[in-house]
C-alpha cells in the first residue's frame, strides 16, 4: 500500500504528497473545469488549458489542486479510492470509521446555515477530516475492503518472508 499521491499540477510541476493529507479527489467535468478556468483567470491572472486537467484533489487544509492525472492513474499507483457517492473519493487508507448521519446531524448543520444538497446517509470519519455520503456507514467500509483488496491485489508481490533458522 502506498503513503504518498504523486499528481501533476495543471503547470505540469509534479509533486509527491502525503496520502494521509489527501481529503477528496473529484474528476472534473467539463463544466467544473471551465469555472476552474475562469476563477483563475479571474482571481489569480492564470491561463489553464482545461484539457489538461482531470480531477480536483482537496486537502486537509480545504485548499485544493488541480492535476492531470485521471482517477485510473492514480488507481495505478497502488492509491485505493473509495466512491463515497456524488463522484467524490476518499483513499481507502485514509477511512477509520463510518457511522450513520442522523436527522439531528442534518439540523445542527442547518443551524449553523449550511445548504444539503443532496441526502447523506453516514458522516466518514478519516485521516484527513470528516466526510459526508450517500452512502450508508455499511456500503462505506464494504467498499472500502473492496477498493483495499484490489490495490493489495494489483500491487507488486511481497518478497516472499525468509524461513526461520533453527
Amino acid at each position: 500500500m502506498t503513503t504518498a499521491l504523486k499528481y501533476t499540477t495543471h503547470e505540469g510541476t509534479q509533486k509527491v504528497v502525503p496520502l494521509d493529507t489527501v481529503r477528496i479527489i473529484r474528476p472534473l467535468s467539463d463544466d467544473e473545469k471551465d469555472r476552474a478556468k475562469a476563477s483563475l483567470k479571474e482571481k489569480r491572472n492564470i491561463d489553464i488549458d482545461t484539457d489538461r486537467v482531470s480531477v480536483r484533489i482537496e486537502f486537509t487544509d480545504k485548499t485544493s489542486k488541480l492535476a492531470r492525472e485521471n482517477l485510473e492513474a492514480l488507481r495505478a499507483q497502488g492509491v485505493a479510492l473509495v466512491n463515497l457517492g456524488s463522484e467524490r473519493y476518499v483513499p481507502a487508507a485514509n477511512i477509520t470509521a463510518a457511522e450513520a448521519f442522523s436527522r439531528e446531524d442534518a439540523d445542527r448543520l442547518k443551524e449553523d446555515e449550511y445548504t444539503l444538497k443532496q441526502t447523506f446517509r453516514a458522516k466518514v470519519e478519516t485521516k484527513a477530516g470528516t466526510i459526508l455520503s450517500s452512502a450508508t456507514p455499511q456500503q462505506v467500509m464494504d467498499r472500502r475492503a473492496k477498493a483495499l483488496e484490489a490495490s493489495n491485489t494489483n500491487a507488486a508481490p511481497a518478497a516472499a518472508p525468509k524461513p526461520k533458522v533453527a
